[in-house]
């Protein structure tokens, strides 16, 4: 048997919530429902007291076909925002008028008349045709939809709510237009009526009600009215600033300007509370208005002005309603962050508080978390010794820079990125080292190079990354008593020797017997590298093996062993360029041109060299971008090399 969902009698209460159990929530969502259909105007019936038929609000909005009213009304947590979008367009008769920023989002709304009555009846018509539905609790489901009536020739559009014999005449006409009234009139093109009354800004006590005179040189007087619900609502919906110009408004209320600046952040509770309607008609007879009423002119001076000063007096208004508040948030960081501000000195101390009242006070768009987090920062940075140095970067970086940097800090922890950063740098400056001096024909003492090769056997394979890989100095010394005063730099260095026609040095990585006892030589690299100018050919690519064979001759090698020879030099000889092998191929000779040196390091390290061109710490050591990425200009005496 298939088992069907049940629904306690209570889930609609617990749903909906307030709006089917508060009346002023429920007329509020009501009215709402009229804003988002694009209605110009709401009339609401309000009998107080009286029997028989209690309630009804009608709205000319764009109305519903029976197929949307089904859908909507009959779909729980019905999704707005993907089934009709965030803007609501108005009808075509009002065509040129500005999309207006729906107030609903989850369908919820529909439940309040539920607040007014059980059941309650919906007559909504468009296109010609009007459909009637009765929509009534039930002890199943949450409720349940009939459609009671139907009829063509209906004219207009729109959507009337009726409810008989319900508890809603609870509150007075005159607290029900107060309602209304601190909400719903930032839009002079929105009329509500309560039992035929219209909604004015006289039905809002004075002690919710503000009104200011801004006078604009060379311009006019702005009226300045000022809204405060005394609670904040759920939502910034209806809040904000609204631009009146000839009655009418522009754009959409809100608290982002129509320059982009956020004049109070959304999150807080002021946000949520307070409405400013600016009347500025001047602004008609100077062409600030676009055509399409979305916004003003940003190159209008008389706008631009305006703008200004009314931006100006509105952060003063919300300065006094929000000092006390403010007082707060600045005793709360203090007391919050006291074990780091009592290590300031008496210097910094009292930067960073200046610091906060400033921010606290001016800031208002930026929440009390951001100004104890950039406040914290701050203390931080005046105990480190580098201070504001930070602060002077960040400032010089570009918007997307930032973003980066905050992506950075996101997939990174400091101390992993610096890590990576560090050795990245490490690499790159070492190569271009190894470029400049190696095409550099008055290098003589190649000796001088050797040390640079031994931190560079990572160009030479990832095999020789690992950090085993250490110069063998008991190998060296044995070479060098080949050598022995042939060479006065032999006995200079003891991690390598320096031969004939340039130096050599040996790096090994050790191997271990079954109890992890080292019992000799895993892994050799043979780095010979020629003086500028020497081309390698038979003789130098032999000349490691003659080392590795003396080697194995004093039992310093065994058939453990594997060996890798490389001799670099300014150019290889085209019949030499391929690889020998050695006792039964434990040793492996490959020539390698310093060209092809770098190049091979460059491809390591992905081509972060070309990349990287313009990094601080380049011109911190004074390396030329171009010549770090395509190495010096050439110069006459200067030694070239194959491509």
């Amino acid at each position: 048997m298939q088992q069907s969902v049940l629904f306690d009698e209570r889930f609609l209460e617990r749903h909906a919530g307030p709006i089917i159990s508060d009346p002023a929530v429920a007329i509020v969502e009501l009215v709402a429902n009229a804003w988002d259909a694009w209605a110009t105007r709401v009339e609401v019936v309000w009998r107080e007291g009286a029997k028989g038929l209690l309630f009804s609000i009608r709205d000319n909005g764009k109305g519903l076909t029976a197929d949307q009213f089904r859908r909507r009304w009959g779909t729980l947590d019905y999704n707005r925002l993907t089934e009709e979008g965030e803007l609501s367009e108005p009808p075509p008769e009002l065509d040129g008028y500005s999309l207006r920023k729906a107030y609903g989002r989850n369908g919820r709304g529909r439940h309040a008349a539920f607040r007014f009555g059980n059941p309650y009846e919906v007559r909504t018509w468009r296109d010609g045709r009007e459909a009637r539905f009765e929509v009534s609790r039930d002890p199943v489901l949450p409720f349940k939809i009939e459609q009671i009536g139907a009829r063509d020739g209906a004219s207009g559009h729109g959507t009337e709510i009726v409810a008989e014999g319900g508890a809603g005449g609870v509150l007075s006409d005159q607290s029900l237009r107060e309602v209304i009234g601190t909400r719903f009139l930032s839009d002079p093109n929105f009329l509500v009526t309560v039992n035929g009354t219209q909604v004015t800004f006289e039905d809002v006590p004075s002690g919710k009600l503000r009104r200011e005179t801004i006078e604009v040189p060379e311009f006019g007087s702005v009226n300045l009215t000022v809204i405060d619900t005394l609670r904040a609502d759920k939502t910034t919906r209806q809040h904000g600033i609204a631009w009146w110009v000839d009655n009418r408004l522009v754009g959409s209320p809100g608290w982002v300007g129509f320059d982009h600046e956020r004049i109070l952040d959304g999150r807080t509770a002021e946000a949520k509370r307070f409405i400013f309607i600016v009347q500025a008609d001047f602004l008609s007879t100077h062409n600030a208005v676009l055509t399409d009423w979305t916004g003003f002119n940003p190159n209008i001076s008389a706008w631009l002005t305006t703008r200004n000063l009314v931006h100006n007096k509105i952060r003063e208004v919300l300065a006094e309603v929000t000092s006390e508040r403010r007082k707060e948030t600045k005793e709360a960081i203090r007391a919050h962050l006291s074990t780091t501000i009592r290590k300031l000195p008496p210097l910094g101390r009292d930067r960073w508080s200046t610091f906060l009242d400033t921010v606290v006070d001016q800031c208002t768009s930026i929440s009390p978390t951001e100004v104890e987090q950039v406040a914290e920062i701050l203390a931080k940075l005046e105990l480190s010794q580098s201070q504001y140095g930070l602060i002077q970067q960040l400032h010089e970086m570009k918007p997307g820079e930032l973003d980066d940097l905050n992506k950075l800090l996101a997939d990174w922890s400091l101390r992993a990125a610096k890590l990576a950063l560090d050795e990245i740098q490490s690499r790159l400056s070492l190569i271009a080292e190894l470029d400049e001096k190696l095409r550099d024909p008055a290098v003589y003492e190649v000796g001088d190079l050797q040390p640079l090769f031994e931190r560079s056997l990572w160009v030479f394979g990832p095999e020789f990354e690992s950090l085993e890989f250490t110069s063998n100095r008991g190998m060296t010394e044995v070479i060098a008593k080949l050598f022995a005063g042939k060479q006065k730099g032999s006995l200079q260095r003891p991690d390598f020797v320096i031969v004939p026609d340039g130096s050599v040095g040996f790096y090994s990585r050790d191997s271990h017997d079954a109890g992890h006892d080292v019992d000799g030589v895993a892994r050799l690299v043979v780095a010979e590298i020629k003086r500028p100018g020497v081309t390698i050919g038979a003789d130098e690519k032999a000349q490691p093996w003659r080392y590795v064979k003396e080697l194995i001759e004093k039992g310093l090698l065994t058939k453990a062993a594997t060996i890798t020879c490389y001799v670099l030099g300014s150019q290889v000889d085209p019949a030499e360029s391929g690889d020998d092998r050695r006792w039964d191929d434990r040793v492996l000779i490959r020539p390698m041109s310093y060209n092809t040196f770098v190049r091979r390091a460059e491809k390591r390290m992905l081509g972060l060299r070309d990349k990287l061109r313009d990094a601080p710490f380049l011109r911190e050591v004074g390396l030329d971008a171009d010549e770090f990425v395509h190495g010096p200009r050439s110069r006459p005496t200067e030694l070239q090399f194959e491509a």
